[in-house]
């Protein structure tokens, strides 16, 4: 099941008036995708899991107080970002003061990625591939944010708690880099 754009307000709202069937589906929907994005960060499955659970669960017991949305994936995106590097740092494995460049964001692909580089050897592919771990981790999980969860600008910028210029600019650079990375060929 997947909402449609034009009534994630709608859905939302229901949710937000005590339809415990509309918070099931929010929550059918959604984890996986949270649970993905948090393995950027850890590969520590349990804090993940946790994380989600304390999410939808605060979001069960203040759902009359919580804020309106037309967008829940960037609602729960920006609320797990937040509840997983508090939970980080609460084990001193994330500083919130130095996030510029100081944690960890993975960027992976499926066995089925690899083989696939495996028997087809595609230079430009493995080329993009070692760019792409080349970047920093804000690079990367921008990069994640706008085209592999297709968000735009707006909610990047909102969930990675930044500016939309500097966000613009933070994704524009990498791209650039792959792209340069990509057409000269470049060699490891």
């Amino acid at each position: 099941m997947n909402f449609r754009k034009q009534d994630e307000g709608r859905v939302w709202a229901s949710f937000k008036d005590g339809d415990n069937q509309m918070f099931s589906a929010i929550y059918s929907v959604y984890s996986r995708k949270l649970y993905q994005y948090g393995l950027k960060f850890t590969q520590n499955r349990t804090l993940i899991e946790d994380s989600i659970q304390e999410l939808f669960f605060e979001l069960l017991k203040n759902r009359k107080t919580i804020g309106q949305t037309d967008n829940i994936l960037r609602y729960l995106l920006k609320s797990f970002r937040f509840k997983l590097f508090r939970i980080l740092k609460h084990e001193k494995r994330y500083d919130h003061r130095h996030e510029s460049e100081d944690y960890v964001f993975e960027l992976n692909f499926s066995i089925e990625h690899e083989m696939i580089l495996r028997e087809k050897e595609d230079h430009r592919t493995t080329v993009f591939l070692k760019s792409l771990q080349e970047l920093t981790p804000r690079q990367k999980e921008a990069i994640y944010l706008k085209f592999t969860s297709g968000l735009d600008y707006k909610e990047v910028s909102e969930i990675m708690d930044m500016g939309l210029e500097s966000c613009r600019n933070l994704i524009y650079r990498a791209v650039k880099s792959l792209k340069e990375a990509v057409q000269s060929g470049k060699k490891w």
